[in-house]
């Protein structure tokens, strides 16, 4: 997994333009997705996060907007949670409870803040902090290991996570060079990133590394084995697994990217505008496509001097296997 330092710095020049990273043409046969805006909250936001909730409601981090939205089929956003953090990452317990990673202060040009807190919110009351991870950096994907067990990555350090919320304890469940950035590497852009679980092993978006790693999961829900690349290039965000077993990420630019089980990586034709700034994905069980969020470019404004960022999309994308 070690890169040359003048890599590095290409891989870096690459992530800070408008330029997609995939090895393949949108396939002919794949169908044209027509993505449809099915709620939106007003600029300056900054949709990072989304999850299905025992409700089958969607919810949604607003980092900049410091609350977490609730979406219910064709009523729009209401305001779940307001806070006085930034929240990133997001995932529901088997209880119905909500964790999420946070941030004390907003995003600043070409900085990101540490992000080292955990937040929890127990079915009918109000968000509150769980523990502070004060050897963390950047507390960004979680995903369910098992009931009352979570996983947690961390863009800078190389490290994944692991929070066991009844004794509120956080140790790490996984240490490797090829979950941190690259050697030399000086942008913001988080290493470790998303995270889910499918078939047996836990996948991680590694973005600054631009590849999807995994590890396979052992029958004592531990690590068995070294981190392996799954697919490269990949500059993806956040992921979702289709019930057939696709991977589709976000990019945080417009394109949405599919895997295949084969690791064919292919781009998903008719995303458009609405979609600029992709950050996440959430695939309710029963749903004949993803919903997708997204930052309206807030992102590529502070970063990479890019232009004011519109509103924040929830993206409705049918059709997709």
């Amino acid at each position: 997994m070690k890169r040359s330092p003048i890599l590095a710095a290409c891989l870096g020049a690459l992530l800070a333009t408008d330029l997609p990273l995939h090895a393949q043409p949108a396939e002919p046969d794949l169908p044209r997705v027509r993505p449809v805006v099915v709620a939106q909250q007003s600029a300056p936001s900054f949709l990072e996060s989304i999850a299905v909730g025992p409700d089958r409601a969607l919810y949604v981090t607003d980092f900049q907007g410091r609350q977490i939205l609730r979406y219910v089929d064709d009523r729009g956003f209401s305001v779940h949670a307001r806070l006085d953090v930034h929240p990133w990452g997001m995932v529901f317990d088997t209880d119905g409870t909500l964790y999420f990673g946070a941030a004390e202060r907003g995003i600043t040009d070409r900085t990101s803040p540490p992000t080292q807190w955990v937040y929890r919110q127990a079915p009918g009351e109000a968000p509150r902090p769980l523990l502070r991870i004060d050897a963390a950096q950047a507390l960004n994907g979680m995903t369910l290991l098992a009931p009352g067990r979570v996983l947690i990555a961390d863009g800078r350090g190389g490290v994944i996570w692991h929070l066991d919320v009844k004794t509120a304890q956080a140790t790490p469940f996984i240490r490797d060079e090829a979950l941190d950035v690259p050697p030399g590497f000086q942008l913001p852009t988080p290493a470790a990133n998303g995270l889910k679980i499918h078939r047996g092993h836990l996948y991680v978006s590694n973005t600054a590394r631009v590849s999807m790693l995994r590890v396979r999961i052992g029958d004592g829900l531990e690590p068995s084995g070294g981190v392996e690349v799954f697919a490269e290039p990949v500059r993806a965000d956040d992921f979702v697994f289709s019930p057939t077993g696709n991977l589709y990420y976000t990019t945080h630019r417009k394109e949405i990217m599919k895997i295949s089980p084969e690791r064919r990586i292919t781009e998903v034709p008719g995303i458009g505008p609405e979609l600029i700034g992709s950050t996440a994905l959430a695939w309710r069980e029963g749903d004949d496509g993803p919903f997708a969020i997204n930052d309206g470019g807030f992102i590529a404004h502070h970063w990479y001097g890019g232009p004011a960022p519109a509103a924040s999309n929830l993206v409705r994308l049918r059709g997709l296997d």
